[in-house]
Formats: structure tokens, C-alpha cells, sequence
């Protein structure tokens, strides 16, 4: 069963993230803690995303807008060191309801930017949107939407957006991917299911490179809204239950 989730998670995550820019790292984290301990679904997350990254930089990096990107790699890289190393001081259950709220705090930021982002991006913002993204990346694994709302305003041609932030994925998964290694995270044992991960995330940006004009992005977007708002709901809930 746990082979089964490591080939579908990251191959729909991978088709949804090659075809709207995010998505591959949320999805992961949203179903591997059920699998694998907190901290090393967060590590199985960052290499998946780094390997995905990778190979759609590799074909777009003519693209990458770096006046926008540059501001934004220093600050996260500092706060999500910082941010994972804290973390490791954290149990499980206070993690996934961290979790849980990031997950909520998407869906109303979603639904109360429903018309479109009109704030205008400044060094100030990127910095700040920075070391936001790197916290949450440093605690459960996710830092792209706080990227997303940093570079979407900014740059308006598709591919320059995909290939901007698929890049700043790179720089945000490879930090933390040795920040966790070095807390001793992963071992010999991971070694067949991260290959399995890696394979499916592969077909999966295949997949999604050939169907990416023939989707809606804002319709796979709508739909990755339901399923995280409904899940972080539940995370929420499943938690906090265990206090009471």
C-alpha cells in the first residue's frame, strides 16, 4: 500500500505542478505524514520537488526572471534553515496542526483574491515574502505559496512565472534537503522509495507538459483549493480532538 501512495501522490501532484506552477509539494505533505514520520515526509517532499524543479528549469531557464527572484533566496534560505532546525524541537501532532492552518490561511487568500492579486511587488515584499515562505518551508515542507502570491503579481507571461518560481524551488528544496540531512532525517532504508518517487514524478511532468494548453490552469486551481481547504479542515479537527 505505502508503494502504491509513493507512485500516485507525486505523479498527479507533478501533473498538477508542471501545468499551474505549485502544487506537487502540497499534496505530498498532505498525504505521506499518514505514512512515514512528519519530518521525513517533509524530507521525501523537498526531493521530489527538487527533482520536478529540475527538470522544468532545465528546458525554461531562458525564462527565469531573475530582477524578481533574486530578492526573495537569501531571506527564505536563512528563515528555513532556522525554521527547520526549530522544528525538530516540535511533536508530530503540533506540526500537522501548523499544517492544517497553512492549508486554510491558502484557501481563504484564494477565495479573497478570487478576482486577481493587484499588489504591486517591491524588494521590500520579496524579502518579507521570503522569510514567510522559508519558515513554512523550514516547518512542514511548504513554501510556495507564499512565492506564488510574491512573483504572480509580478510577471504577467506564463512561462516566465513557471519557470521563476519552479526555479526558486530549486534553491528552497536544496536548502531544505540539507538542513534535514543533517538532522540525521534520512538513511539507507529510503533509498527505493524516494526511486519510485522520483520515477512517478518524472511521468508526471510528462504527462502534464502534454496536456498543459489543453487544461484550464484556473480550473486545476479551483479544484486543488477544494481538496486543501477540506483537508485542512479535517487535519485541523483530527488534531485538535486529541487535546481535548
Amino acid at each position: 500500500m505505502e508503494y502504491l501512495v509513493f507512485a500516485l501522490v507525486p505523479l498527479f501532484g507533478s501533473i498538477i505542478q508542471t501545468t499551474m506552477g505549485f502544487g506537487n509539494g502540497v499534496l505530498i505533505i498532505a498525504v505521506l505524514p499518514f505514512f512515514l514520520p512528519f519530518g521525513k515526509a517533509v524530507a521525501y517532499n523537498l526531493i521530489a520537488c527538487l527533482f520536478l524543479t529540475i527538470l522544468v528549469v532545465a528546458k525554461m531557464w531562458r525564462k527565469i526572471n531573475w530582477k524578481f527572484l533574486l530578492p526573495i533566496i537569501l531571506p527564505m534560505m536563512i528563515s528555513s534553515v532556522a525554521a527547520t532546525f526549530w522544528s525538530a524541537s516540535f511533536n508530530q501532532s503540533i506540526l500537522k496542526i501548523i499544517l492544517a492552518v497553512v492549508f486554510i490561511m491558502m484557501v481563504l487568500i484564494f477565495l479573497l483574491n478570487k478576482n486577481g492579486f493587484t499588489i504591486k511587488p517591491t524588494t521590500t515584499k520579496g524579502i518579507i515574502m521570503g522569510m514567510v515562505s522559508g519558515t513554512t518551508n523550514g516547518l512542514i515542507g511548504i513554501g510556495g505559496p507564499p512565492a506564488a502570491l510574491y512573483f504572480r503579481p509580478a510577471i504577467k507571461d506564463n512561462e516566465e512565472y513557471i519557470a521563476t518560481i519552479q526555479c526558486y524551488f530549486i534553491f528552497q528544496s536544496a536548502t531544505g534537503i540539507v538542513s534535514r540531512m543533517s538532522l540525521g532525517m534520512l538513511d539507507k532504508s529510503d533509498i527505493l522509495p524516494l526511486a519510485l518517487i522520483l520515477l512517478s514524478t518524472a511521468i508526471g511532468s510528462m504527462i502534464g507538459k502534454s496536456i498543459s494548453g489543453k487544461i484550464k490552469s484556473g480550473t486545476m486551481q479551483k479544484y486543488a483549493y477544494v481538496f486543501i481547504g477540506l483537508y485542512g479542515i479535517y487535519l485541523l479537527v483530527s488534531e485538535l480532538i486529541k487535546y481535548i
